[in-house]
């Protein structure tokens, strides 16, 4: 047990600061622009997370390739893996550079954005894109840092970057008075000091993992992409529902329900930070002793990280229930907002025991090269458990079917998975 916690404990603190800067990051957003600039960053999230999923495609997929050869015995082949995603992931940041700096209007007009918002939309899109590099670098060094036994310096990293993202968007915002631009810029270099402390560690060469010349085959590539494609979609998934909660979000409700579930997604981003941090801390374990053939240790890691991301999940509706108003009311003054927040957060966070439960499932089939598995379950909870969920239950109960539909969908999810990959039980 104590060996998963100093693996999970470092990622989930780490994840938890992250999450935590992004709801301060709302707060001074709300605060200091007002409450249209966070209906903006709610509707430019998508861009932005499919960024992230691009990473994660490359460094869980790369990661794990890397915990397992070091599980062999293979210390070179290990190298040889984190070389060839690290140039991968170069690869990527350029490409998502490029789309910043040409396709930023066409993807804000493609979102759906109100007139009165497409401004604001369109320059969190830009600025975001432009630190492509650092966004990209600073998430994929982070997970090779966990594999390369310094889970505690990538938790360092994290919350390097977290603080610095809060102080230059209270400096952004409040003092020098730039906007919805200040908070993208803020976001953009706290990411390059993460980036700049793990590089700094690989270039030390103290760990396992250094930096070398390496050639990129399209073999290197599809083993890598086939592993992490999971990690892609569950990112993947989250642009996807959060563009379809907007969309019927701002049909029925308009300007000011885009607001409620903006700051929902910001207070909600708590827990999964949390339960993507304990499936992050358990990959290397499981990936690990998976190829070491130790079937009692990996299902014992498996087991710990459910039990624990269920915890997270009781403690984070417990939290909403009992200070639900006061949290929002950090994010706004008006009173009519926070009671109407307040009544949508507690329906929507219902889901967060079947998130914990889907994640972690589709984390563990991941880790032991069971992609295709963790595929399927990504590609149904985003692409339709979800979207059914909205189709049915606004037209059933109303408005309070929309908050209902992050229950529906995951419960939806958690039910095909029982009933189809029962049999698929950790090894």
């Amino acid at each position: 047990m104590k060996n998963f916690f100093n693996y999970v404990i470092p990622a989930v603190t780490g994840m938890l600061v992250a999450s935590l800067y992004i709801i301060i990051d709302g707060i001074f957003v709300g605060r200091g622009v007002g409450s249209n600039a966070l209906a903006a960053v709610n509707i430019a999230f998508p861009p932005t997370l499919i960024a992230t999923a691009l990473t994660l495609i490359i460094s869980v997929g790369g990661s794990t390739l890397v915990a397992m050869n070091l599980g062999y015995g293979k210390k070179q082949e290990a190298i040889n893996k984190f070389n060839e995603s690290i140039l991968l992931l170069i690869i990527a940041a350029i490409a998502l550079f490029i789309v910043g700096v040409f396709f930023s209007k066409p993807i804000t007009y493609a979102l759906g954005s109100p007139d009165y918002l497409i401004d604001d939309v369109y320059n969190y899109i830009r600025f975001c894109f432009l630190f492509s590099i650092p966004l990209v670098l600073s998430q994929g060094l982070n997970c090779f840092l966990r594999n390369d036994g310094a889970p505690k310096l990538a938790m360092c990293a994290m919350i390097a970057g977290s603080l610095t993202n809060i102080l230059l968007d209270y400096i952004f915002i409040f003092i020098f008075k730039w906007g919805i631009i200040g908070a993208a810029i803020a976001t953009g270099l706290g990411e390059l000091v993460s980036m700049m402390i793990a590089i700094i560690y690989f270039l030390r060469g103290k760990g396992v993992l250094r930096f070398k010349r390496c050639k990129l085959s399209l073999q290197a590539i599809k083993d890598i992409t086939i592993i992490g494609f999971p990690s892609f979609l569950t990112e993947c998934t989250i642009a996807v529902v959060t563009m379809s909660f907007n969309i019927v979000i701002l049909k029925r409700i308009g300007g000011s329900g885009a607001a409620t579930y903006s700051i929902i997604n910001y207070t909600i981003t708590v827990v999964t930070m949390i339960i993507l941090g304990i499936a992050q801390g358990m990959q290397p374990l499981l990936s690990f002793h998976y190829a070491a053939k130790d079937k009692k240790k990996v299902k014992y890691y498996y087991s710990l990280a459910l039990n624990t991301a269920l915890i997270a999940a009781f403690v984070n509706f417990f939290i909403v229930f009992l200070f639900g108003k006061y949290i929002i009311s950090f994010f706004t003054s008006n009173n009519e907002l926070i009671s109407i927040t307040y009544s949508a957060f507690k329906l929507f966070s219902l889901g967060t025991f079947f998130t914990a439960i889907n994640i972690i499932k589709s984390s563990y089939f991941q880790c032991i090269k069971m992609s295709k598995v963790s595929t399927v379950i990504c590609l149904f909870r985003g692409f339709m458990a979800t979207q059914i969920s909205l189709f049915i239950l606004p037209r059933i109960i109303g408005n309070n079917g929309i908050w209902l539909s992050n229950l529906g969908g995951e419960l939806l999810v958690f039910l095909v998975v029982q009933m189809f990959f029962i049999r698929r039980k950790p090894v």
